[in-house]
């Protein structure tokens, strides 16, 4: 994103990514372990759910506006907080 930014800026072009949590899609059905995946997502992300196709297509038309005039070169997270904690362990689990 950087790179493309610093490329297409003097053209006027922002460059920007979205990085999604997962989402129960068709495409998605065909990952092993989705729903263990969705279901421990929902249980520690922050927002204590999964994000939506929704979620992600308005954080994507914010990046589209001019609302996000200023913002270029950037990975926007839409996946309920996950990724800052998403490394956590359950509660029972001990050391090592």
């Amino acid at each position: 994103m950087r790179f493309l930014a610093a490329d297409l800026g003097p053209m006027g072009i922002r460059v920007n990514a979205i990085s999604a949590g997962p989402i129960k899609t068709l495409s998605a059905s065909g990952i092993a372990g989705l729903r263990k995946m969705l279901a421990h997502v929902a249980v520690v992300a922050p927002i204590k759910r999964n994000v939506t196709i929704e979620d992600v297509g308005n954080a994507a038309a914010f990046l589209c506006s001019d609302l996000a005039a200023g913002i270029t070169g950037e990975v926007t997270y839409v996946d309920g907080g996950y990724r800052s904690v998403g490394m956590s362990l359950p509660d029972d689990a001990g050391p090592g």
